[in-house]
């Protein structure tokens, strides 16, 4: 027991190094993947050696021992192996039946579609829960087992994820911030963060343990909507009028404006990042190419009054929206030639404004919430878009749901409210973090 408790203290002493710059080789271990270590030279001396071995391969021996054993027992007669007679006709049916036989049909596992089996964990900001009553972000890092946790209050917490305990790794506060958006760079090396009071962006480099404030274009104000690219190359930010900010996350400068007829209400990236999708507040929505800065689609959301908020698959063939009377609507993003394209599926169970949508990684879980009322939060199987009856639980501790997150493998599911807490979820039918 005393070993194993020291493993573990082992364990989070390497990841609190990791972070914090305590340690020059695990600082290096994050900024290269483990592909990239060198793999050190090992002097593999054999613990025997078998004179046979110089003199016989082994095939040999496995030559050897067959005429032995034959020798004494016989060839069994299910060892004999025979080609049946195929009658004419049937070769193809046949060779079929031989290939394809029930013992070779691979089992197919998938998500139950009435029953999400999950279970409760310790809130992640247990141990602080003073990021602020607003719990309006939370992101998991890509390869760590950390979560950012924040709110209204300015400060940011990276927390472990996890265990009996969610320990406090580090924290920062930001005068005058209310963060409304929070996202790690694809390698997990910075945070970008952002806020509607301040003309900057903040940028906290986690081998460095150093947030830094980032001046946004001059032309950008206080920006409304603000994204990160998946591939982290674009930030996509919005004042909320008719005007779209693409800005280079390597040189800080902007490369385009993207102007559109209404105000913008959300926008998101494409999976592979060659698209933006703005939703504009009459339910329009563009489909920008960022090769060549131009719209490739526009279409109106299916029965929209007032458009809310949107989210893109990490597959990238289903859109989801979501308007502020309630309803989610589906797309299956090949199908969207017409301006009046018809929904997969309308989802109608909430009855306030979405504020919230987030696909899981495997694209068979969409989390869908408003932020007006209570427990108002539904999960919706994909593809059978069957919404699973045993959550919201009947132990109402959601509160008013801000925000929601998946681990990068969908272990874990988070959702911020408005108690200042960060409740988290193991999903057991996913095994990794």
């Amino acid at each position: 027991m005393k070993r194993k408790l020291s493993s573990i203290n082992d364990e989070e002493s390497r990841l609190s190094k990791l972070l914090f710059n305590k340690s020059k080789d695990l600082v290096d271990k994050l900024k290269t993947t483990p592909s990239d270590e060198p793999k050190p030279d090992v002097d593999r001396k054999p613990v025997w050696i078998d004179e046979d071995d110089h003199q016989f391969s082994a095939k040999t021996k496995t030559e050897n021992l067959k005429q032995k054993y034959e020798s004494l027992m016989g060839t069994p007669n299910w060892a004999k192996l025979t080609e049946p007679k195929l009658e004419e006709g049937n070769d193809d049916d046949d060779g079929i039946l031989r290939t394809v036989g029930h013992m070779r049909k691979s089992k197919t596992f998938n998500l139950p579609n009435k029953m999400l089996d999950m279970k409760l964990l310790p809130k992640i900001n247990s141990e602080t829960r003073n990021e602020g009553r607003i719990i309006s972000c939370i992101d998991f890092h890509p390869k760590l087992s950390v979560a950012l946790v924040s709110g209204n209050a300015g400060i940011v917490s990276l927390l472990s994820v996890g265990g009996d305990v969610n320990e406090k790794l580090h924290s920062f506060q930001l005068k005058n911030w209310k963060t409304m958006s929070a996202q790690f760079n694809p390698s997990g090396s910075e945070a970008f963060l952002a806020t509607e009071l301040n003309h900057s962006y903040c940028v906290y480099d986690l081998v460095k343990a150093e947030p830094k404030l980032v001046q946004l274009p001059r032309i950008v104000k206080r920006p409304k909507l603000f994204k990160l690219s998946p591939d982290g190359k674009y930030i996509a930010t919005s004042t909320g009028f008719d005007e779209i900010y693409l800005i280079s996350t390597s040189s800080k400068e902007l490369l385009r404006t993207l102007k559109h007829n209404s105000n913008v209400e959300s926008l998101t990236f494409s999976h592979d990042s060659e698209q933006l999708y703005c939703y504009c507040k009459q339910g329009e929505i563009t489909i920008w190419d960022l090769s060549t800065f131009r719209a490739l689609k526009k279409f109106y959301d299916n029965g929209c009054v007032n458009a809310s908020c949107l989210a893109v698959s990490p597959c990238g063939k289903l859109l989801a929206t979501g308007s502020q009377e309630g309803i989610v609507n589906i797309y299956d993003t090949t199908k969207l030639e017409t301006y009046e394209p018809l929904p997969l599926k309308t989802i109608s169970n909430l009855t306030t404004k979405i504020s919230c949508l987030k696909f899981n990684a495997t694209t068979e879980i969409l989390s869908a919430s408003s932020n007006v009322i209570p427990d108002a939060v539904k999960l919706i199987h994909i593809p059978s878009y069957h919404v699973f009856v045993n959550f919201p639980p009947h132990t109402k501790v959601l509160s008013k749901v801000q925000t929601i997150n998946f681990s990068p493998n969908s272990g874990y599911m988070a959702l911020g409210n408005n108690k200042g807490y960060a409740n988290l979820y193991r999903l057991k039918y996913y095994k990794n973090y």
